[in-house]
């Protein structure tokens, strides 16, 4: 199935209640788990002087998982959807784990444009995650610029996001299942990522076409993959 490319940026109120009331919380746990195990068979401790940074973090689900799983580093979310950074910023004061939130803050910027020096002049990214970020950006190579331009060598890069389906049939086929569990707006979102996604081949070709070889690519079960490692 040929991409199609979607809008980079989730800016409608209903989007961004759809997204931010829908439960992905299995999903989300696997990948914080994910992060940990690489970072502990890595012998990978994060600390106080550590910063994670996550990109594209919509309503903060992310986020907050990472700040819990890691309390003494800091956590900052970076998205361009001043409605998505309202609404994480709201979540944040309601959740019910918010005194455990005190390391994480968000900022409202275009991730092709954000800079270290905006949240931090003394500390460097110790890990850069995103979710479901990697579709939403037109044109591969902003991705992979943005994540070479913020990491240095010690950075562990964990990224996932959807794989496009093989055939219009898989796919719609995946909408349906969607329409099950989730309301209109949000099936009707999911669908246009899946067709604005990318295969595991195209992202292997990229690191290869482009010397980054020090990242992997793998596929997470049917429907995801994941890209990380050092850049």
């Amino acid at each position: 199935m040929k991409r199609v490319a979607e809008p980079e940026l989730m800016e409608t109120k209903e989007q961004v209640i759809s997204y931010s009331e829908a439960d992905f919380s299995e999903g989300e746990d696997n990948l914080i788990n994910q992060i940990d195990y690489y970072l502990l068979k890595n012998k990978i401790i994060l600390g106080e002087k550590d910063l994670i940074v996550d990109l594209g973090c919509g309503p903060g689900n992310i986020s907050e998982k990472l700040a819990i799983r890691w309390p003494n580093t800091e956590v900052v979310g970076v998205d361009g959807s001043k409605e998505m950074i309202i609404k994480a910023e709201s979540n944040k004061k309601i959740s019910s784990y918010r005194k455990q939130l005190n390391n994480l803050y968000y900022v409202c910027d275009d991730i092709k444009n954000f800079e270290l020096s905006a949240i931090s002049q003394k500390k460097e990214i110790n890990l850069l995650v995103s979710n479901s970020l990697i579709h939403h950006l037109t044109h591969l190579d902003d991705f992979f610029k943005t994540i070479v331009r913020l990491s240095n060598s010690f950075t562990v890069n964990f990224h996932k996001d959807l794989k496009r389906p093989l055939d219009e049939k898989s796919a719609l086929e995946l909408k349906t299942k969607c329409s099950s569990k989730y309301n209109n707006i949000l099936t009707n979102d999911y669908y246009a990522s899946l067709k604005a996604s990318y295969t595991y081949k195209e992202l292997k070709d990229f690191l290869l076409k482009n010397n980054l070889l020090s990242l992997e690519v793998f596929e997470d079960c049917d429907q995801y993959l994941i890209v990380y490692g050092k850049v």
